[in-house]
């Protein structure tokens, strides 16, 4: 039986881990097939260290003896390498090992998370089992792809709480205008006399989509504004000179885990912020450092379903059902750990708020 491997389980696994001790639980999806599989999922920053968490069960003790009996290894590859580093997801009976690398970058957002599933598919090659995905199901996506609903996020502004918008509430109005370039200057909203300095997610991102589709409702880029990008959810990509004036949407679980560190906090000072007339008007977090849990609703038009998503055609996609989806049943009962709600504590530690779905499950197929 091959070792499995630690690798990258998003941030802090030792805690993670720790959390996620299950003992004794059944589960009717695909019976295991003795096969040494390697289980990657890779693609958003947003659900990265969550996928670690979940994926650390996965490969932990207590799931070796009641229900993941395969030796497989599930492998969560970072969305993002710095320097020379570099990143090793073995090989197994169906693909070779992959070595990611500044030369071989790993897929960096949901889409490019779906686009390595989607190849890997087409190519039957095992590299990719699993895409992170923080947006949905999109129009070029194969009717092969299923989308596993298990949490749910909220996006809102941020700014430096020591800056020239700390402690604003914007309207989504305003906000919509700052994108558009019709708002430039942080006093015309309530803040100091200090330009905005409007930031955007790497291209590719499911943050930057929902956020440009959804709640701003247009592309800011076809404006007269001018447009930075940033790491999503890392402020500490934001240039240092610019931080005071900065503007940028920002992952509530993401910002709750890094204030509860159970991940690497690189919020660099900036707070997610009260947006109003979105459909929620309070602020979008309560509680304090280590306690922080989210306060928004699904009313908020910030509100958006996070996913693993799976493609039918993958040799591995049974043994990956296994740990994020469920099988026709519908039900607790047919479902993985994951969608039969042994995880819920580990889903709002990490900040999202927890998934109802049908036949007690607590994830939602698409």
């Amino acid at each position: 039986m091959r070792t499995r491997t630690a690798r990258f389980l998003g941030a802090t696994a030792v805690a993670a881990c720790a959390c996620l001790t299950l003992t004794g639980t059944a589960s009717a999806v695909a019976p295991a097939n003795g096969l040494q599989e390697v289980l990657a999922a890779a693609g958003s920053d947003t659900t990265v260290d969550i996928t670690g968490a979940i994926l650390a069960d996965a490969n932990s003790a207590a799931a070796q003896g009641s229900w993941n009996t395969d030796p497989d290894d599930h492998v969560n590859v970072p969305p993002l390498l710095s320097g020379t580093q570099t990143f090793t997801v073995p090989a197994d009976p169906f693909g070779d090992e992959v070595v990611y690398s500044a030369s071989n970058p790993a897929p960096n957002g949901s889409s490019q998370g779906k686009a390595a599933l989607k190849a890997s598919a087409e190519a039957f090659d095992g590299k990719t089992d699993i895409a992170r995905s923080s947006s949905g199901r999109g129009s070029s996506d194969p009717a092969t792809f299923e989308y596993y609903a298990f949490a749910t996020d909220g996006v809102t502004w941020s700014s430096s709480a020591t800056g020239s918008g700390a402690g604003l509430t914007l309207t989504l109005a305003q906000l919509r205008g700052i994108y558009d370039g019709s708002i430039t200057n942080w006093n015309q909203v309530g803040g100091a006399n200090a330009a905005i300095v409007v930031y955007l997610p790497q291209t590719g991102s499911g943050t930057l989509s929902f956020f440009t589709g959804t709640v701003l409702g247009f592309d800011p880029t076809t404006k007269p504004v001018t447009i930075k990008r940033f790491q999503e959810h890392d402020g500490n990509s934001i240039a240092a000179g610019d931080r005071a004036g900065a503007i940028a949407p920002f992952s509530i679980a993401q910002w709750i885990a890094q204030g509860n560190a159970v991940t690497p906090d690189k919020r660099a000072g900036f707070t997610v912020n009260p947006l109003t007339g979105a459909g929620f008007n309070g602020s979008p977090v309560a509680g304090s450092a280590g306690g922080y849990t989210p306060a928004f609703t699904t009313a908020f038009l910030g509100s958006r379903s996070v996913y693993n998503v799976l493609d039918t055609r993958t040799p591995s996609y049974d043994q990956a059902k296994r740990a994020v989806g469920f099988d026709d049943g519908d039900s607790a009962s047919t479902a993985s750990p994951l969608c039969g709600g042994q995880l819920a504590a580990t889903i709002q530690q990490y900040g999202f708020l927890t998934v109802s779905g049908p036949g007690g499950l607590s994830c939602v197929r698409s």
